[in-house]
């Protein structure tokens, strides 16, 4: 018997779950807000500017698509997702395995995608999350890749990457639900470093960055009482170069663009709203991070990115690996 997978958010990541998990057997079900002018296109045409859905993909505007379905993947944007688990909420989801493929932090609370689920009364019979490297465009285009199920349920990480595993995607899994999610959400934040070095023409400054950046965000998720070792796998540093170096890095493009003086792309820059869950969480801990910190200064106007890189360079020496965090 197929799994019957509920996909709900059917922009670019989402419209690539339905066309994946199509292709590996699954009945697909995608969900939108009707209201929503891209889906309607999406309807009407069967396709958008990444793929074509296939046939059997069956698409609705009504929420109760949820109900029955083996696994329910959502994709909506991360500071979207407390107003759609208030909807889930009035489901029961007890036999449904909820997959958060999204990477970010509330912004307001610095809360976890996964805890902001429980937080709304979700009930599902597991939660997981699905991150690490990969464009739709370059799965689209035949180029495999590894990615990660984190959970708190052994049961539900094997069942799902089972699932899901193919030649196009080999799935790790993980325990650290923490660690991942801080991780693959910190990423976005470290993609938008990464454009502001390229808008400044200081691209050579990206393996610098590659090795600072997860020291300070290692040091967040062990104040979190997380594995800090997610940091180093396919949840942070393993998505480094689909963030940092890649065309199609909306976080990456954002940064380039900010110093360029351009405009069009923050409201898809998930590392703009996670910077600053990122800084509520690392000042309620007392967890100095300085690159994030310049990020966040530069995105409010309040120094320039040039001035950043100065000020950052003139910070005293210190040993590379301290014995702790």
């Amino acid at each position: 018997m197929p799994l019957i997978e509920a996909v709900l958010g059917c922009g670019r990541w989402g419209s690539f779950h339905l066309w994946y998990g199509s292709s590996v057997g699954n009945r697909m079900l995608g969900w939108e807000p009707g209201d929503a002018p891209s889906f309607r296109k999406l309807i009407d045409e069967r396709e958008n500017d990444f793929l074509r859905l296939p046939d059997a993909v069956e698409l609705t505007t009504d929420l109760s698509c949820v109900e029955g379905a083996d696994i329910i993947a959502v994709t909506a944007p991360a500071q979207e997702f407390a107003g759609l688990a208030v909807r889930l909420a009035e489901f029961d989801l007890s036999s449904s395995d909820l997959v958060l493929c999204m990477k970010g932090l509330e912004k307001g609370t610095g809360q976890r995608l996964s805890e902001i689920a429980l937080r709304e009364g979700l009930r599902p019979r597991s939660i997981s999350v699905w991150v690490g490297p990969g464009h739709p465009q370059q799965f689209l285009a035949g180029v495999p890749s590894c990615m990660l199920i984190a959970s708190d349920s052994d049961d539900a990480a094997l069942r799902l990457s089972e699932a899901m595993g193919s030649h196009l995607i080999r799935f790790y899994r993980s325990r650290d639900l923490i660690g991942c999610e801080i991780g693959a959400a910190a990423k976005n934040v470290i993609g938008i470093a990464a454009g502001l070095l390229d808008g400044l023409e200081m691209s050579g400054l990206k393996g610098a960055l590659m090795a600072r950046a997860p020291q300070e965000v290692a040091r967040l998720v062990s104040g979190m009482r997380g594995d800090w070792r997610s940091v180093y796998g396919l949840s942070h540093l393993g998505d480094y170069e689909a963030t940092l170096f890649s065309p199609y890095s909306r976080n990456r493009m954002f940064g380039e663009l900010l110093v360029k003086g351009g405009a069009g792309v923050s409201d898809l820059a998930e590392g703009v709203d996670t910077s600053m869950a990122m800084m509520h969480l690392s000042a309620g801990l007392g967890i100095d991070m300085p690159i994030t910190r310049t990020i966040r200064s530069i995105i409010d106007n309040e120094i320039t990115a040039a001035e950043a890189i100065s000020e950052l360079f003139s910070r005293p020496e210190k040993e590379e690996f301290p014995e702790v965090f």
